[in-house]
This record gives C-alpha cells, structure tokens and sequence, in this order.
C-alpha cells in the first residue's frame, strides 16, 4: 500500500546534503494569509516589547510551504531580551492553524547555548524571520549530523506517553490532536533511522513514509496507514493502538542501536 489514500498527498521535499554534509536552506516566508497574520503578530510583539523585540522566527510547514489550513499546526519562537509576556495570546492574530506552539528565547542564550542544537539547525534548515532583526543570519549553516534527529532519540519516552496523553484528551478534537502528535513523530522517526545513511533531510510526511516504507518494506502498508493518520487523524482508540503496537516495537529496536 503506497499512499493512495485521500488525505495523503504526494507534497514536500526531500533535501540531499552536500559532500561537506550540508543542508540548502529552504526557509520561506508563508504564503498569504498566514504571512500577513504573523506579520500583524509581529507587529503587537514589537509595539508591547519595544526595543527588547528581536525578532519573530516561524519554522515548520509554515515556512517549508507545504502548510494546509485546518489540518497544519505552526512553530513559532519569540526571541526577545527580558521576560517572556504571557498575558499575549497569538490566537488572537493567527486563524489559519490548528494549533500554534509558542516558545520565547533570550537571543543571547539562545545562540551560545549548546542545549538548542536541534532548534538551531531546524532553524537554519528552513526557519523565516519577521521582525527588526535576522536571527537566522547568526546561525550555522544546517549540517546533517546525528543533531538531526529529532524523535528517534527519544522514543521510549514518547512511546510511554502517548496513552496518558490520549486518556488525558477531554474531545474528540483533543484526541485527534494526540493521534497527529503521535503518527508525525513515528513516521519521521522511522525517516530518521535512515537519513543519515542517505545523506537527506526532510520532516515533511510524504517523503519521509515514503523513504521509510522503502527501507522497512515489511512495515510500508502500517507506515503509509500512519502516514495518513498523520494528516488525518482520528479519535478512535483502537485505530491509532494497531498503528502503534505495529511501529513502536521497531522504533524502541532502533532506538537501541543508536546507544
């Protein structure tokens, strides 16, 4: 099974790294509306921070241009020198997301702490920046290395998780959200036992299953069904446990050989 259902379609971009194992950036400023909305945002950061705004950096489908209202989330960092504001809520502003995931840095702290590694590449891979300065302008250029992997590193804690996350869901909304939350990270995780060994790089969802179901031909028909589940997921508990007894064991075995 290869990705014929409806709700997956063949959208994104697999990035090959160079012999010096660096990364194009891809970064892109989001296509309208959501450009003028985080514009606007951007702006009320500026007038209530004043001179302590830096800047706005939105990473993600937002600025890799595969962003779909009512089915993508959105990744925005605030960089700003004091303390975070909040009282400020980007709701306000930003409609064409499903869910937005705010985070607030201290510049400074930001660029010379080797505690955001993952963030800084992810940045310089394909982050844009709204505001009075270019933080991304600061970053090294995205090298493929094991800083690369965002999930599969993580796996058992995630893995153990995800069921308090579910049972925790007060609407059938909620739990949906936990089923993209959880299908995203097993297919990207599942990419990214391999990237290394192909020398790419992509988090989108196409590519990554279909990368994926390539190197785990035994598991392509459950991956591309979480693939799926990854951009239209559901609240049935059932559904989303076959996927994840299916994937999980996998991933922890991977997980293994990476220690």
């Amino acid at each position: 099974m290869e990705a014929t259902a409806s709700h997956l379609k063949p959208i994104g971009r697999l990035s090959w790294a160079d012999e010096h194992g660096v990364l194009p950036h891809i970064g892109r400023a989001p296509e309208e509306p959501l450009f003028s909305e985080l514009s606007q945002f951007a702006e009320k950061l500026k007038l209530e921070l004043g001179e302590r705004f830096h800047c706005l950096a939105v990473r993600g489908s937002a600025s890799r241009g595969t962003f779909v209202k009512g089915a993508s989330d959105i990744d925005l960092i605030v960089f700003t020198r004091g303390p975070a504001l909040q009282t400020l809520s980007p709701e306000h502003w930003i409609t064409q997301a499903i869910d937005i995931d705010l985070e607030w840095f201290e510049p400074k702290d930001f660029l010379q702490s080797s505690r955001f590694q993952w963030l800084k590449f992810s940045l310089s891979y394909s982050g844009y920046c709204f505001g009075p300065q270019n933080l991304l302008a600061e970053l090294p250029a995205p090298t493929l290395g094991s800083h690369a992997i965002a999930h599969l590193h993580r796996v058992d804690r995630w893995a153990k998780a995800w069921p308090t996350h579910l049972a925790d869901a007060k609407t059938d909304g909620e739990r949906k959200r936990v089923c993209s939350w959880l299908m995203k990270r097993i297919v990207r995780s599942l990419f990214e036992a391999e990237m290394l060994r192909r020398n790419a790089y992509s988090r989108d969802i196409y590519p990554c299953a279909k990368i994926a179901s390539e190197a785990f031909l035994f598991l392509a028909p459950m991956i591309w069904r979480a693939a799926e589940l990854a951009v239209a997921p559901t609240s049935e508990l059932s559904l989303i446990r076959e996927v994840a007894d299916c994937l999980l064991p996998e991933l922890l075995n991977l997980q293994s050989r990476l220690r």
